[in-house]
């Protein structure tokens, strides 16, 4: 941590963290939009486009699947376990996050400290239950 930004949260009352994709490329785990990222080689399949087919579902599913045969088991890394720490002594009120991976709870930051802006690729809600 540069010495400034070191400066910066040792002084602050509170200190929210937000992290996207950067956060997890450590851990093997592709980003989505930069070059090369997962979007370059498939396109997304937009919320309202899986609502309105079944078809559309299928795909994003198989997709889900087959990235997460492809990635196996991604554990935290560097990064994740500093800002842990950093929840841990207390200077971390929030971690705020892009990512659907788990890995900031895997690096033992509590749930309540946690807001996934994207939800979490770790379980699935039915939208007709």
């Amino acid at each position: 941590m540069s010495m400034m930004l070191r400066q910066w949260v040792e002084e602050a009352e509170n200190v929210v963290i937000f992290t996207g994709a950067g956060m997890s490329t450590d851990s093997g785990i592709p980003d989505f939009r930069s070059p090369g990222g997962v979007w370059t080689r498939m396109a997304p399949v937009m919320f309202q486009d899986f609502i309105a087919s079944e078809e559309n579902r299928i795909e994003a599913w198989r997709r889900k699947f087959a990235m997460s045969d492809e990635l196996g088991t991604p554990h935290p890394n560097d990064g994740h376990r500093a800002v842990a720490q950093l929840v841990a002594n207390g200077k971390v009120s929030a971690v705020i996050t892009q990512n659907i991976d788990n890995l900031h709870q895997d690096s033992g930051i509590p749930e309540d400290k946690i807001i996934e802006l994207h939800g979490n690729g770790s379980y699935a809600v039915c939208l007709d239950c």
